[in-house]
């Protein structure tokens, strides 16, 4: 049998097992879709195994990358809060395995029961704050700033190994709207302090101190 981490995540401990209890399960290759940007909101989802990564296309199709999501991370309620289409498109960066909360049985529950309303409403404005925090420090913070910011919140997801952070750094660039050969200069550098250790698409962390230091945490 399958073991699954408590998928509390960021929904209280009641309300997540309501949802899962009502959900269904999909399995996702690597690379494979969840949803696309635009489509329809027919249901709320949780990360069983695996990691998808969400992300956006500018009108010209360039990717930007937005977060990764870990084993117990919950998403996917504002859509059917608001009724309006998807703004951004998700998709398995490794086999996966999502629990899948079909809107009518989204509704049926909080409907039915206030605490659960409330954790939805509170987990849409943690995005919220979330996406606030974002922009201000893309636009007041120098690029250095931000990228020890961005590090240590990946590294606060969870679902990887203490410290190492299996990403790209044509990733990181995307995520920082910024050149590759920025991402680098900069890592390279904080290499060769000792702050990090660059292996090939994975990242460890070595003072994650000196970084918070940086990023001004």
């Amino acid at each position: 049998m399958t073991t699954y981490p408590e998928p509390m995540g960021n929904l209280p401990a009641n309300v997540a097992r309501q949802f899962l209890a009502a959900s269904s399960r999909r399995l996702l290759s690597k690379g494979e879709q969840l949803f696309g940007l635009g489509s329809a909101p027919r249901a709320m989802f949780v990360v069983l195994t695996g990691r998808l990564q969400v992300s956006i296309l500018s009108e010209e199709g360039r990717q930007f990358f937005a977060s990764f999501l870990p084993p117990g991370h919950w998403f996917g309620e504002i859509p059917l809060l608001d009724e309006g289409a998807r703004a951004f498109y998700a998709e398995a960066v490794e086999p996966s395995e999502v629990a899948v909360l079909a809107a009518q049985d989204f509704w049926q529950i909080v409907n039915s029961d206030p605490a659960a309303m409330l954790a939805v409403m509170r987990l849409s404005c943690s995005r919220f704050r979330a996406a606030v925090a974002w922009i201000e420090d893309a636009s007041l913070h120098p690029f250095n700033v931000r990228l020890a910011s961005r590090l240590l919140s990946l590294s606060a997801m969870g679902g990887e190994e203490q410290g190492a952070l299996r990403i790209s750094q044509e990733m990181l660039a995307a995520q920082l709207g910024s050149a590759r050969q920025t991402v680098n200069r900069q890592l390279q550098a904080w290499s060769q302090q000792r702050l990090i250790q660059l292996r090939y698409g994975t990242i460890e962390l070595l003072d994650i101190a000196a970084l918070r230091r940086i990023a001004k945490r």
